[in-house]
């Protein structure tokens, strides 16, 4: 068996001109030079398959490829096609490529082929008068006659195209004004942008059989581009092979436009939602089914393309608004009834944020209400800005309350002192006697020291307010107890007091160490004070944690108070409830003020003659 090379040696030897052999197992290409000549090539020659394939049209490069040829000699030794090269000019040469299989191997499939290729330009372009394919496009023209859009037909075979009168007008020509051709539309018509995607549309319809329906750029004669859509159906002889494709063409600037200015508009209010945080909501009553925007979803971090049903919505919301939204939308639903309210939302990533909901009923023709529509909104920034105004007006009206209260306190105890001692002084110059004098200068020193206790207690009501500004550090508790027994070390070994305390669930807090000793050293010495006659006080503290906040309870076995005749005066300013000589009334005083001036609270539980327990919470 000679080789490839052997037998292109031979055949060149014969001087036949327009040969080639393939050789697949190897593949090895030998083609005539001949072609370059026929071509006018003298750059870029034609020498083996890859330089072949590079001036081949882009449709008929099927040809070339293996599986291509394998299956156009599978049944045959013989084969026959029309293929298309580009001469130095860039148009088409038509050239009739027949091929015979030399050698098979052991599966018959062909291996070596051996053929030739005819130049049939001229035949192609110069038919013959009763040619058929003139037949049908006299027929088909008056079957798009007036039809708004513009029909083409392609002979794939012999390359000839034919547009119809409707396609010209779309572009501004008159009919026939520009040569009816694939390589017209492609390289002169279609915008330089669109090339490389029709081609890849029309490859994919013609040998993979896809859907052929693209939107182009085409040129008018005016100069501009408009839109079309293009889109066409081919049709395949008995080997699958594209022998002819029609189709249409029809105007879609003013779609494009519109659909560019929708998508446009679309992103502004995309845009605007995004930034001012809002979103559009419906709900079909008629199946339950709710549509959530974009914005919506981004409210709720929502990560999910579809929405959810709607309890799970309503799910979404606080357990402490769900009943004022789902009331809503039943006055909605009901009485057709718009709302507009303001809610706590849980996000799918568990954040907490506040919204307004705002919605309306939507009405049939028959004016019954079939469904819901509004749009909901974060107001999460405002709110807590609602909020902290709320809580500093609060303050501010807890503050202005305890300065009332303050003031009332500084004017009616010295008052008292100041009215007391000018009673003793005038009452000193109205005596005769040094005995009565005597007496009264006791009174004024008596006076004189109740005054300055009322000013040092003034004075520490004052302190504490200036020292919520100072910095909070970790303090342990333990550390506060041991100062406090050492500043009661006398009280509480006259009295044989016991401390019991348990630190072990929350051994320390960050706070102001003024305020805590104050608060340590004024309950214990309370406890110690207000002891049953007669038997040792027991004072059990202890620490712990509920709701994620510090607790610390003391509890004592004391005389307890009535607080039903006492409660709402616990805590005020020189209320005493026992006949203790050291009773003063202000060290519980003292310490709510400083508990409430840190967001503290504090609660009391307590039974005469059996205890007293307060829980401050932190």
């Amino acid at each position: 068996m000679k080789t490839s090379s052997e037998v292109w040696e031979t055949i060149t030897k014969l001087g036949i001109p327009n040969l080639w052999v393939w050789d697949i197992s190897t593949q090895e290409f030998y083609i005539s030079s001949h072609i370059n000549y026929q071509l006018g090539l003298v750059n870029n020659i034609i020498t083996d398959l890859d330089s072949l394939k590079s001036k081949t049209y882009v449709l008929d490069l099927p040809l070339l490829q293996e599986s291509t040829i394998r299956g156009f000699t599978r049944t045959s030794d013989y084969f026959e096609r029309k293929i298309r090269l580009y001469n130095i000019q860039g148009e088409f040469v038509y050239y009739q490529l027949n091929g015979f299989v030399q050698q098979r191997d052991s599966n018959q499939l062909a291996t070596k082929l051996i053929g030739t290729f005819t130049n049939v330009t001229y035949l192609i372009k110069n038919p013959k008068e009763n040619n058929p394919y003139h037949e049908y496009q006299v027929e088909l023209e008056l079957i798009v006659k007036g039809i708004d859009a513009g029909i083409w037909d392609w002979d794939l075979q012999n390359d000839s195209s034919w547009w119809s009168p409707k396609f010209y007008e779309l572009l501004g020509y008159q009919p026939y004004e520009i040569e009816p051709s694939f390589n017209t539309f492609m390289n002169v018509l279609l915008h330089p942008d669109d090339r490389e995607k029709t081609n890849r549309c029309i490859y994919a319809h013609l040998y993979q059989k896809k859907n052929y329906k693209t939107e182009i750029r085409l040129l008018t004669k005016s100069g501009i581009y408009k839109w079309f859509q293009s889109s066409g159906q081919a049709k395949w002889n008995s080997d699958t092979e594209p022998i002819k494709m029609s189709g249409s063409i029809i105007d879609i600037t003013e779609t494009v436009a519109y659909r560019a200015s929708l998508e446009s508009n679309e992103f502004l209010l995309t845009e605007s939602s995004r930034l001012a945080k809002i979103g559009g909501w419906e709900v079909s009553l008629n199946d339950q089914k709710i549509f959530w925007s974009k914005g919506v979803k981004e409210i709720h971090e929502y990560p999910f393309n579809d929405p959810p049903s709607l309890e799970e919505a309503f799910g979404y919301y606080h357990e402490s608004s769900q009943s004022i939204i789902k009331a809503a939308f039943f006055e909605t639903i009901q009485y057709g009834k718009p709302f507009d309210v303001t809610c706590l939302l849980v996000t799918h990533n568990q954040n907490q944020v506040w919204v307004r909901v705002i919605g309306s009923p939507v009405m049939s023709e028959q004016q019954k209400i079939i469904g819901i529509r509004g749009v909901i909104k974060d107001i999460n920034d405002e709110k807590k800005k609602e909020l902290s105004l709320q809580d500093s007006l609060k303050i501010i009206n807890e503050q202005n309350s305890k300065l009332l209260n303050f003031a009332h306190i500084v004017s009616h105890n010295l008052r008292s002192h100041t009215g007391n001692l000018e009673m003793v002084t005038n009452f000193i110059e109205e005596c005769n006697s040094d005995e009565e004098r005597i007496q009264l200068l006791q009174s004024i020193k008596k006076i004189s020291g109740n005054l300055s206790n009322t000013i040092l207690h003034l004075n520490d009501v004052l302190m504490i307010q200036s020292q919520v500004q100072k910095p909070k550090t970790k303090i342990y508790f333990q550390d506060v107890l041991d100062q406090t027994c050492i500043a009661l070390l006398a009280d509480i070994q006259q009295q044989k007091a016991q401390i019991e305390a348990n630190f072990m669930d929350a051994p320390f807090i960050k706070y102001i160490p003024a305020y805590l000793e104050s608060i340590f050293l004024n309950i214990i010495a309370n406890a110690i004070k207000y002891r049953k006659p007669k038997l040792p006080p027991i004072i059990k503290i202890r620490s712990g944690v509920e709701n994620e906040k510090i607790t610390l309870s003391f509890e004592d076995n004391g005389q307890g108070i009535n607080l039903e005749k006492q409660g709402k005066k616990i805590f005020g300013m020189y209320n005493t409830f026992h006949n203790h000589p050291d009773a003063k009334g202000f060290g519980l005083f003292l310490t709510k003020n400083q508990l409430d001036l840190m967001g503290s609270t504090i609660e009391v539980t307590s039974q005469e003659n059996i205890g007293t327990t307060f829980k401050i919470t932190f």
